[in-house]
């Protein structure tokens, strides 16, 4: 897989470190990374906000709200605002919420490459695809990866899309309409069987539209139910069938009540 600029960027100073090939960098050695960086680290009050990088005078300084729940969350968020001050020296980017770090696909270019590059900090691919191997597809699995690499489930389930490590569909839904989908490389490249020139999976959906009403996530907003469970769906729910291929699919949804926003995991068992 060839790694963006800002994922090599991450790799590098990982190296630089010598933390490329120990396993996954604890809070404190990102700590001292920050700093030995050239950054100021600090974790403080922060108004409607994760994190944020303030430079002046050449001066860098990374806050991070103190009141964030979760270790990875608060993770991901110091190691997206190094991500900016190693990028975007130039560029006062804007204060991050959790939306932000986890609307990946429609973001603008300088926070997906914040996110690219906290992505790779904290799970490097090789090390990420290794913990994968043999392993069943799963939200099982979304969880033990999580505590293993001590992120939230967002960044497990986008990193599981990038990496390319199962054949899955995620799709962003906000205020019950969806906001944009992606296939894995994987997925996105099956042949169909029945029909020559067509690929295996073509989405039927449309933007700024709701998700189908048969959809876990379409059910979840009909009725405001806990998405903590796994369950069956038809592939023509989310995809084109051909009469002879409408198999059962799994869905699998993560949602952050905050910001009203979640992410569909769809594939076959």
């Amino acid at each position: 897989m060839l790694l963006s600029k800002a994922e090599a960027t991450a790799k590098k100073i990982l190296s630089e470190f010598g933390l490329n090939e120990i396993g996954i960098i604890t809070s404190t050695e990102l700590q001292t990374i920050i700093q030995a960086r050239g950054a100021y680290y600090e974790e403080v009050e922060l108004d409607s906000m994760d994190g944020r990088i303030v430079t002046f005078n050449g001066k860098s300084v990374i806050s991070i709200n103190k009141n964030i729940v979760g270790t990875g969350k608060k993770r991901f968020t110091a190691a997206h605002e190094l991500g900016h001050f190693e990028l975007h020296k130039n560029i006062q980017p804007p204060a991050d919420t959790q939306y932000e770090l986890c609307n990946w696909y429609q973001s603008g270019s300088h926070e997906k490459e914040a996110n690219d590059f906290a992505s790779e900090l904290l799970m490097p691919t090789h090390l990420f695809i290794q913990e994968c191997k043999g392993k069943k597809f799963g939200p099982q699995l979304i969880k033990q990866l999580a505590e293993t690499f001590q992120v939230t489930h967002t960044a497990i389930i986008l990193k599981i899309l990038k990496a390319n490590v199962h054949p899955v569909c995620v799709i962003a839904t906000k205020k019950n309409k969806i906001k944009w989908w992606k296939l894995s490389q994987s997925m996105e490249s099956a042949d169909h069987e029945f029909i020559p020139g067509w690929t295996k999976y073509k989405l039927r959906i449309t933007s700024n539209l709701p998700p189908p009403p048969d959809s876990v996530m379409g059910q979840f907003f009909k009725s405001n139910k806990s998405l903590e469970t796994l369950q069956e769906i038809d592939k023509s729910t989310w995809f084109l069938t051909h009469p002879q291929d409408n198999p059962v699919m799994l869905e699998y949804c993560n949602y952050i009540r905050d910001y009203d926003f979640g992410l569909s995991v769809v594939w076959e068992d």
